[in-house]
């Protein structure tokens, strides 16, 4: 599934899809997960119909189904590779200035003598 290429709308149907399956996976009935999690059979109820909720209730209602380790992968910390990395370095390095004492004296070219 490319969720890349779902609407929003389309996604939010997923996600109540896929929490509706763990609910009944963990054989909870609405009111039980309601008690478990805090959050109203009603509301549950819309978000297993994929209607948006906030991401405090996606929090209470995974954390309540024991399935809060779906986030995970939202904290963790991308390490950039060699390659990714060194072209950061590249893009940050300062742009040494040329010295004027590093300037070559002029060279003062005597008048010639006719």
């Amino acid at each position: 599934m490319d969720i890349y290429a779902m609407t929003d709308n389309a996604l939010m149907q997923q996600i109540g899809k896929k929490l509706k399956e763990r609910r009944i996976i963990n054989r909870m009935k609405q009111t039980d997960l309601a008690s478990a999690s805090g959050v109203s059979v009603f509301t549950i109820s819309a978000v297993e119909n994929g209607k948006a909720p906030s991401m405090m209730v996606i929090i209470q209602l995974l954390r309540a189904l024991g399935n809060l380790d779906y986030l995970n992968s939202f904290f963790e910390d991308r390490v950039p590779s060699p390659i990714a990395y060194a072209k950061l370095m590249e893009k940050n390095k300062l742009r040494q200035r040329v010295k004027k004492s590093s300037y070559p004296q002029t060279l003062q070219v005597a008048e010639p003598e006719w």
